[in-house]
């Protein structure tokens, strides 16, 4: 869940869960730039992950304070403003069978007692992918998440960790739920 056993109604983090229907991570990552483009429009910034799968996460940190359903209601917003954006690319349609090629941009990973994969996480999928923050620069069409795996990730580790800001980047979501219509 994206919250704290000490209020669970209140998320720690936006997460925007990016499903390409093609099953091309490379149309993962366009969305997920897509994405970026449209937090930055609203002054928040991003961190980006891979699923471990042929998917890919964006989290945004946020204060603490808006409720689960608050938080809800913007990240269906936003989502709706950037599929809108790029109809041709990315989809909102819940429908599996209505979403064809697209881009599935999905904002319910943010409802209450919903889930979504850890960071770090080891998937049960060949070769044992893992789920693995990226920087920004990192996220590159001929990336294959499938290099981060079980066998793979003490190398990784080693490195500097993406994401060691992202409890220090906690962002009001106030501004932007005013400003997610404009987009």
């Amino acid at each position: 869940m994206g919250s704290r056993a000490s209020s669970p109604r209140q998320p720690d983090w936006v997460c925007f869960d990016l499903d390409p229907q093609s099953e091309k991570f490379s149309d993962a990552v366009r969305a997920a730039l897509y994405v970026k483009e449209g937090l930055e429009s609203l002054d928040l910034v991003g961190f980006v992950k891979t699923s471990g799968s042929r998917g890919i996460h964006v989290f945004v940190p946020i204060r603490v304070g808006p409720d689960a359903d608050e938080v809800l209601r913007f990240a269906q917003e936003f989502v709706a403003r950037v599929a809108g954006a790029h109809s041709k690319e990315l989809t909102v349609e819940h429908s599996i069978a209505a979403r064809g090629d697209k881009v599935y941009l999905d904002p319910f990973r943010n409802g209450f007692g919903q889930t979504v994969v850890a960071p770090y996480s080891v998937r049960r999928r060949p070769k044992a992918p893992v789920s693995t923050p990226l920087d920004w620069a990192e996220l590159k069409a001929t990336l294959d998440p499938s290099s981060f795996n079980i066998r793979t990730f003490a190398e990784r580790l080693k490195g500097k960790d993406p994401w060691k800001e992202f409890f220090k980047s906690r962002q009001s979501l106030k501004d932007a739920f005013r400003s997610v219509k404009a987009l």
